[in-house]
């Protein structure tokens, strides 16, 4: 069974009837449930209440995956789970951009992702409008810091910010090093489950 926390539940009966929404539909047994994707960027999955999506299956882990807009496109990225994200069959290793219809599989649930054809584009890669992420992050190193959690490399952050692959490495370092993270891996981890929750404390982490 499924449920949608906090976020959208006064309005989820209402959203879910509409095309024109963002919305993930969960697959079970005894039926489907159906949740517009509003009110946030950022939805993580997992098995525990505290998720924006929670979903009672023994086989998706704590703090299972995350959903991030970052318009105009939105990505599935997997939080370290111990059996792995699936979009079409296809295990996800870094973040990587949904599309409308997409199946995606966690552990034994299936769900698919609703894109209506209207969404319009809001921003572009060189935005400097992206989410304010921590506030001990420079500008600089806040831009290099999503191009990471959307999976880019260094030498495609670097042509996307217009900055050398040397200076995307220089930024990259910097915020592992104020957010006191050890790859890209836990940089993802990082934005997913704490982009809401930050109070100016670097180190806060969560397991599972």
């Amino acid at each position: 069974m499924a449920y949608l926390s906090a976020q959208g539940q006064i309005t989820a009966n209402i959203c879910a009837m509409t095309t024109d929404l963002l919305q993930i539909v969960i697959y079970h047994k005894t039926g489907r449930q159906t949740f517009p994707l509003v009110n946030g960027i950022c939805w993580t999955v997992g098995r525990v209440p505290n998720n924006a999506i929670a979903i009672d299956d023994l086989y998706i882990s704590r703090h299972h995956a995350a959903l991030i807009k970052v318009d105009p496109e939105i990505y599935l990225a997997d939080l370290g789970s111990r059996n792995g994200s699936f979009i079409n069959g296809r295990r996800v290793i870094m973040p990587t951009t949904l599309h409308n219809g997409d199946r995606l599989r966690l552990g034994n649930t299936e769900m698919d992702i609703i894109i209506p054809p209207c969404r319009k584009k809001l921003s572009t890669a060189n935005d400097e409008t992206v989410p304010i992420m921590h506030p001990i992050l420079t500008p600089s190193e806040e831009r290099v810091f999503w191009q990471v959690v959307q999976g880019f490399t260094n030498k495609e952050i670097g042509r996307r910010l217009q900055i050398s692959p040397r200076t995307v490495q220089t930024h990259l370092s910097s915020i592992m090093t104020k957010l006191t993270l050890e790859n890209r891996s836990q940089i993802v981890r990082f934005a997913f489950e704490h982009q809401f929750q930050l109070q100016g404390v670097p180190n806060l982490r969560r397991t599972g």
